[in-house]
């Protein structure tokens, strides 16, 4: 059952367009789960290039973290907003912008 709950959030992941991001709490809403197990899910994401973790942000519009390997910190964080920056998501400030954000999945 662990491993549906990553195969559907992964899946997920795969479905959001360039320049988009979605929230933790939109795939646990999807999926009906918590969104910190999400969190957890994307944590130990072992193929961030095909799966893009880093385009889940928190509800605010805030980046939250990002895991590479072990470590999640300030580097890690600042890696994940070049990402969205790289992709076309468009930020103010520290967040992302509104109109980026997709709030409900399919």
């Amino acid at each position: 059952m662990e491993n549906d709950h990553y195969y559907e959030v992964y899946r997920l992941l795969v479905s959001i367009s360039r320049g988009k991001v979605t929230t933790y709490g939109a795939i646990a809403g999807k999926l009906g789960l918590n969104p910190r197990y999400v969190g957890k899910i994307l944590s130990e994401n072992s193929h961030p290039e095909k799966y893009p973790c880093y385009k889940v942000v928190r509800s605010d519009g805030t980046i939250g973290g990002y895991t590479i390997g072990k470590r999640n910190d300030a580097g890690t964080s600042e890696n994940k907003r070049r990402k969205l920056i790289r992709d076309g998501v468009l930020m103010n400030g520290s967040r992302v912008r509104e109109d980026s954000i997709i709030r409900s999945l399919r």
